[in-house]
């Protein structure tokens, strides 16, 4: 075989790889979302993905799968195999022990744990690893979050915006129910099917009332994470995000200065409590608030409004993905912007926040439109 033929085969199957880590994205945290294929002679024999809560491992999942057929066999794998016993035994040893031949991986993994120690071992045990050079904008972008909070110590943040034609996201007297037609609304399910959890501040929980969960063809999928801000507890305990799932699937944010009064009010109904740096002028400290979701395992947030909340994302520089539904109606002039005017405050065209479009398409009669932060 050439060595271009080896280099398609290797793409083929890498891509079906990150195809299969996508099944598992906003079910795996803390662990990130990993895909692996094993092939024999140009067959398929295994393939896995990272089981819910982490476990059991994509390679894990994808040698149980090929049993003795992994003798052998090539494993394509999104993310480097780990190298360090936890929960389970390492990865790397369980190639190792089902006497894999060859390994093709495009990323490294940053965990201090890991960071190459699992190559490593697979070469001492003669085992050929390839850390190819393509796919690997794929491979990031599948284990973003992971990613995230091993560089920054913080979640991987989208904002998600429902905006009419002259970028209001709600009327003046706070009508947003319903900005986007229903086939946005369903994609929104979807989205909040990928993330750890979903977020809100506190006006968009107090006039919204949302329930904050999966509903529809998605309701039997994992629950992700609710996150309310509510730094003065301000909040109703009978609102639609407090009953509409298990208590264990709520986090209610407050200035730490509150955690007695957090813990009479929510935590006897054994809702999770996070108290949070914050003061009188900016409220709730988001980047405090970020480090401490990371360190509750938490790398992937979808942050639903509203306009202060995303305002505050956005003045911070904390946003790595904007999704901008854009809908065919123009809200009155009274309106709630989706941005509020203060985030271009004194700031000059060259100094202004800019993000590139990764993708866009039509949704119904909407839009949908993706944005990366030119310089992340």
């Amino acid at each position: 075989m050439s060595l271009e033929d080896t280099m398609e085969t290797d793409v083929r199957y890498l891509k079906l790889a990150i195809s299969l880590g996508y099944r598992s994205l906003g079910q795996t945290w803390p662990n990130p979302p990993v895909g692996c294929v094993l092939v024999k002679r140009n067959r398929i024999v295994g393939t896995g993905y990272t089981g819910l809560k982490g476990r059991p491992h994509a390679e894990t999942n994808a040698l149980k799968e090929a049993g003795k057929l992994a003798n052998g066999a090539t494993a394509f794998v999104t993310l480097e195999p780990c190298s360090h016993y936890g929960q389970t035994p390492p990865c790397a040893w369980e190639l190792i022990k089902a006497n894999v031949k060859r390994v093709v991986c495009p990323l490294e993994d940053p965990n201090p744990r890991v960071s190459g120690n699992g190559f490593k071992l697979l070469k001492e045990h003669g085992i050929i690893v390839d850390k190819v050079p393509f796919l690997i904008k794929e491979a990031r972008e599948l284990a973003e979050g992971f990613l995230k909070v091993m560089h920054e110590k913080r979640p991987f943040i989208a904002l998600k915006l429902a905006l009419s034609l002259n970028s209001k996201i709600a009327t003046g007297s706070n009508e947003s129910n319903w900005i986007t037609g229903e086939n946005a609304r369903t994609l929104v399910h979807f989205f909040r099917s990928r993330y750890d959890a979903v977020m809100v501040g506190t006006n968009t929980a107090m006039i919204d009332n949302p329930e904050l969960n999966l509903r529809g063809q998605f309701k039997y999928l994992p629950q992700p994470k609710k996150i309310i801000l509510d730094r003065n507890l301000s909040l109703p305990n009978t609102h639609n995000f407090a009953k509409s799932t298990g208590s264990e699937n709520l986090i209610i944010v407050h200035d730490e200065k509150n955690k007695p009064k957090a813990l009479q009010k929510w935590g006897k109904n054994g809702i999770q409590t996070l108290g949070v740096l914050s003061n009188k002028n900016e409220g709730i400290n988001l980047k405090d608030l970020l480090t401490r979701l990371a360190n509750l395992g938490l790398t992937r947030v979808l942050v639903e409004g509203g306009g202060n909340l995303s305002t505050s994302l956005l003045h911070h520089n904390l946003v790595d993905l904007l999704i901008l539904f854009t809908a065919g109606i123009i809200i009155e002039e009274k309106g709630i912007n989706g941005f509020t005017p203060k985030i271009l405050s004194n700031v000059s065209l060259l100094k202004s926040p800019r993000f590139k479009l990764d993708k866009t398409f039509k949704v119904g009669e909407d839009v949908a439109h993706f944005w990366r932060p030119l310089n992340p």
